[in-house]
C-alpha cells in the first residue's frame, strides 16, 4: 500500500508535483529518481521482498548527498506553489512529497522492518541472550548465570551502514520530525509499528501462560524505560535534556505497553478464571492496565464469548458452577460494584437455571467439605458478617439510614470503560461493603430461596434415613447455619426430621432392652436385631412405596419390633416402608475351595430373595420369586444382579429352556473369575421418591385450579398462574412455576377432560 500522508497541505503539494515542469526539471524529480533507481539497482540479485529493507540506509545517504547539492541553487528551482519562504525547506518538502508519490506498496512497510531489525539488535546487546529467527531477533532478560550470557554481536556483523549517518540522515530530510510532525514527518507510523510489534513479542514471551507473578507489567515498565526508550531517543537524535519530546516517547511506549497486556491477558481470561487463586497477581496487574487503557468492554465481551462456547451438555454441572464462582471472585476483584459481573453473569445463570441438577448441586457443596472444592462449606460455616439471604440484596434507596452529604450514585458501566475506578475510591470499598456473598449470588440465579430449602429437605431425608447409627450432631451442626441463612422459619420441618431420628434412637434403644429382657433365657435367635427410622410423614418428603412381601424369618422380627412400639406407644402403630433400609446380615460362600462367612450390606428385597434359597432346593425362577415378593418380575431380575455378582447366586437353564437361579457350588466359586458377565445392580440409594412428590405437588395444584375455575368460571392462563403465586405460597407445597411449565400442565388436564380451554385461551370447568 503506498504510504501517503493525511494533511491537505500535504495533498496540495502532491498535486504541484503533477505539473509536468516539476516532473522533469525539478531538483525533487531527480532525487527521487536516484532513490528508487538504486532501490531497483539493490534488490535486482536479491528478490526476496523481505529483504528490501536492506538497502533503505543506503538509499537514503545516496537521497541526502544529492539533497544537498547544489543548496545555493534552491532559491531558483521552480515551483508551481509556494511551499515555503526557506528555500532548503521548501526543497526538502518538494523531495519528500515526489518520493511519496512514487513509492511501491512496500516502501512503509520495509522501514518498519528496518526499525525492527535495529530495535532487535540493540534489545539483544543489552539483555545478552538472543534466539536466531530468519525474521528477526527474539529476546529475554538477563535472567541467568552471568557463566551462560552469550557475546554480544557487534554492528559490523549483523549491518552494512553506519547507524549514526541513517540516523542523520532521516534528520535531515526531517521524516521523522517529534518536534514538528505535519509537514514531513512520514517514518513516525512505521517505527511505532516496529516499536508496537517488538513491545508485543516480548510481553507475550513473558506474560503468556504465566498467572502466579507479582508485579509483571511493572517489570515490563522497567524494561521499556530503561532499554527501549533509550533507542528511540538515539533514533530520533533526541537528547536527555528535552524533558518534553521524551515524556512524549514514554506515554507512548507506556501506552502500547498496556494494549498489548491487556490484549494478551484478555485473551487467557477464562484460563485465569479457572487458575483462581493462583491467578490472583495477574488479575492485580490487569485491573491497574485496564484503568489506563479502559478496555473493560473488550473484556465483557471475551468472557461472555467464552462461556457460549464453553456452556454445553457435554459440562459438568460442578464444573459450571466452580467456573462461575471463581468469575464471581475475579471480576470483584477487578470492578467490587459487580457492574461487570451483572453483564457477564447472565448467559451463565440462564443456562444453569435450564439444568435439573443445579440446585442439588448447590445443596450438596453446602454440606459437603469435598464438593467444589469446599468454598460454599466454608462460605457456610463463616461466622463474621452474615446475612440472612433476603439482606443480601437491596436497593439503596431503602436503607433504613438517610444517605450523608457525600453520597454518591454507583458508577454505571459507561464511566468504568471511560475513566476507570481505584482500589482505593471510597465507592468501590462502599460497593465492596454491600456485595452479597458466593452463596447469596448462587441463590440469585433462581431468585428464590424455597427451591434450595426443598432441595435440602429432600437431600436431608436420603441423608438421614441412611444413617443407620442415628448419629444426627452433624447435620445439626448444618441446620443451625442453614437457620442464618435462609431463617428458621423455612427449616421447621428439617428440624422435626432431625428430632423424628433422635426420637427412634431413644424408642429403639427401648425396645431392644425390653426384647432383649424377655429373650435372656431363650435362643439368640430372639434377640433384637431390628432399627427403625420412625419418622412423621407429615413434615417429611414423600418416600418410595412400593409393596412387596418380606421372607416370613425377616417378618418375624420386623413384627416383633412393630409389637413392642405398639405397646410403648399406645395407640399409635407403625406402618412400614418394606422396600426402605438397610439389612447386614451373614452368609456362607465358598472361597478358594473353603466355607467362609462373609457379611453383605444390601436392600431388604435383595435380603428377602436371597433368604429364599433356604427354601425350594435352592432354586427359584424369578416368576416364582415374583409372586413370593410379590414385585415384577423385571425388579426381581435387576435385584438379583448384586447376589450373581458376588457369587453367591447362578443362573442356569433347565431342559425347557426356562431360566433359574441356584446357590453357587464349591465347583462354580472355583471357575468364578473366568466368567466376566456382570449384572448392573441399578440401586441408586435414594429413599426419596421425586415422581411421588411431584404427582402430590400437581394433585394440589389441580384441586387449587379446579376450585378457581368452579368458583370465578373462565379464567385466563395468566390469571390462573397470578392466583396459584397468591394462595399457594402459604401451604406446604409452594407453587414455583413457571407459565410455560403452568400451560403444560393445564394441557394434560385438558388431554384428562377435567377441563377444557376455548379458542380465546379461556380455560374453564367441562360441563357433564
Amino acid at each position: 500500500m503506498t504510504t501517503t500522508t493525511t494533511s491537505s497541505y500535504a495533498i496540495k503539494l502532491q498535486e504541484a508535483c503533477n505539473n509536468a515542469s516539476l516532473y522533469t526539471k525539478s531538483h525533487a524529480v531527480k532525487s527521487t529518481s536516484i532513490f528508487f533507481q538504486y532501490w531497483e539497482d539493490s534488490n535486482e540479485g536479491n528478490r526476496d521482498p523481505t529483504k528490501q529493507w536492506a538497502t533503505l540506509p543506503h538509499q537514503l545517504f545516496s537521497l541526502v548527498k544529492h539533497f544537498e547539492e547544489d543548496s545555493h541553487l534552491a532559491q531558483t528551482e521552480y515551483r508551481s506553489i509556494t511551499l515555503s519562504s526557506d528555500p532548503i525547506e521548501a526543497r526538502r518538502i518538494a523531495l519528500t512529497v515526489s518520493i511519496l508519490s512514487n513509492a511501491p506498496d512496500n516502501f512503509a512497510t520495509c522501514f518498519q522492518r528496518l526499525f525492527r531489525e535495529i530495535l532487535d539488535f540493540h534489545i539483544f546487546n543489552s539483555q545478552g541472550s538472543m534466539k536466531g529467527e530468519d525474521s528477526g531477533v527474539l529476546y529475554d532478560d538477563i535472567e541467568d548465570d552471568d557463566d551462560d550470557k552469550p557475546a554480544s554481536i557487534m554492528w559490523e556483523d549483523r549491518f552494512d551502514f553506519d547507524e549514526e549517518r541513517l540516523y542523520e540522515c532521516i534528520q535531515t530530510l526531517k521524516w521523522l520530525d517529534v518536534h514538528n510532525a505535519a509537514k514531513t514527518d512520514i517514518l513516525t507510523r512505521p517505527l511505532m509499528q516496529a516499536l508496537y510489534e517488538t513491545i508485543t513479542k516480548r510481553v507475550s514471551t513473558k506474560i503468556t501462560g504465566v498467572f502466579d507473578q507479582n508485579d509483571l507489567h511493572e517489570k515490563l515498565q522497567g524494561w521499556t524505560k530503561f532499554k527501549l526508550l533509550p533507542i528511540l531517543s538515539k533514533m530520533s537524535k533526541v537528547s536527555d535534556s528535552d524533558m518534553m519530546i521524551n515524556t512524549h516517547f514514554e506515554d507512548q511506549i507506556e501506552h502500547i505497553l498496556a494494549e498489548c497486556y491487556c490484549t494478551i491477558r484478555q485473551s487467557e481470561i477464562f484460563d485465569i478464571v479457572t487458575d483462581y487463586p493462583d491467578s490472583l497477581p495477574s488479575i492485580i496487574d490487569l485491573k491497574r492496565v485496564l484503568q489506563k487503557t479502559h478496555t473493560m468492554n473488550v473484556l465483557i465481551a471475551t468472557l461472555k464469548d467464552t462461556f457460549r462456547k464453553r456452556l454445553h451438555p457435554g459440562a459438568q454441572t460442578n464444573q459450571i458452577l466452580q467456573v462461575y464462582m471463581n468469575t464471581i471472585k475475579v471480576l470483584r476483584i477487578i470492578d467490587p460494584t459487580d457492574c461487570l459481573l451483572d453483564h457477564v453473569s447472565h448467559d451463565v445463570k440462564s443456562y444453569l437455571r435450564e439444568r435439573g441438577d443445579t440446585v442439588r448441586c448447590i445443596i450438596s457443596s453446602l454440606t459437603d467439605e469435598a464438593a467444589l472444592g469446599g468454598e460454599l462449606y466454608e462460605e457456610l460455616q463463616r461466622q463474621d458478617d452474615v446475612r440472612p439471604l433476603e439482606e443480601a440484596h437491596y436497593d439503596s434507596d431503602e436503607e433504613e439510614e438517610m444517605p450523608g452529604m457525600d453520597w454518591n450514585p454507583t458508577p454505571s458501566l459507561y464511566y468504568q470503560r471511560t475513566s476507570g475506578i481505584g482500589v482505593e475510591d471510597d465507592v468501590s470499598d462502599k460497593a465492596s461493603e454491600k456485595a452479597a456473598d458466593l452463596l447469596s449470588m448462587l441463590v440469585s440465579i433462581y431468585g428464590s430461596n424455597d427451591l434450595f430449602v426443598d432441595e435440602y429437605r429432600l437431600m436431608l431425608a436420603d441423608k438421614l434415613l441412611a444413617n443407620v447409627d442415628f448419629e444426627t450432631d452433624q447435620e445439626v451442626h448444618n441446620l443451625e447455619l442453614l437457620k442464618i441463612r435462609f431463617g428458621e422459619s423455612s427449616m421447621r420441618q428439617c428440624e422435626i426430621m432431625i428430632k423424628d431420628m433422635d426420637d427412634s434412637k431413644r424408642i429403639a434403644t427401648n425396645i431392644h432392652s425390653t426384647i432383649r429382657g424377655k429373650s435372656e433365657d431363650e435362643d439368640d435367635d430372639n434377640g433384637p436385631v431390628v432399627d427403625a427410622a420412625i419418622i412423621s410423614h407429615i413434615f417429611w418428603p414423600p418416600l418410595q412405596k412400593e409393596a412387596m412381601k418380606n421372607h416370613p424369618r425377616i417378618q418375624a422380627k420386623i413384627d416383633q419390633f412393630g409389637l413392642e412400639y405398639a405397646k410403648y406407644k399406645n395407640p399409635r402403630r407403625l406402618v412400614w416402608f418394606q422396600q426402605l433400609g438397610q439389612v447386614t446380615l451373614e452368609l456362607d460362600v465358598y472361597d478358594d475351595g473353603e466355607v467362609v462367612t462373609k457379611e453383605f450390606t444390601c436392600t431388604p428385597l435383595q435380603a428377602t430373595l436371597i433368604s429364599h434359597f433356604e427354601d425350594n432346593d435352592g432354586c427359584w425362577t424369578a416368576k416364582d420369586l415374583a409372586n413370593e415378593t410379590g414385585v415384577s418380575e423385571d425388579l426381581i431380575k435387576k435385584k438379583m444382579g448384586m447376589w450373581i455378582n458376588q457369587h453367591v447366586v447362578k443362573v442356569v437353564s433347565k431342559v425347557h429352556g426356562e431360566s433359574c437361579y441356584e446357590l453357587c457350588s464349591h465347583q462354580d466359586a472355583t471357575h468364578a473369575g473366568e466368567k466376566d458377565n456382570v449384572y448392573d445392580e441399578e440401586d441408586d440409594g435414594l429413599v426419596v421418591s421425586m415422581s411421588g412428590q411431584e404427582e402430590e405437588e400437581l394433585s394440589i395444584y389441580e384441586s387449587y385450579v379446579i376450585g378457581m375455575l368452579s368458583n370465578l368460571g373462565s379464567l385466563p392462563l395468566e390469571r390462573i398462574h397470578n392466583t396459584l403465586k397468591m394462595f399457594v405460597t402459604g401451604s406446604d407445597h409452594k407453587y414455583n412455576k413457571t407459565p410455560h411449565q403452568l400451560s403444560l400442565f393445564l394441557q394434560q388436564l385438558c388431554k384428562d377432560e377435567k377441563i377444557e380451554c376455548g379458542a380465546d385461551g379461556m380455560y374453564k370447568l367441562i360441563k357433564k
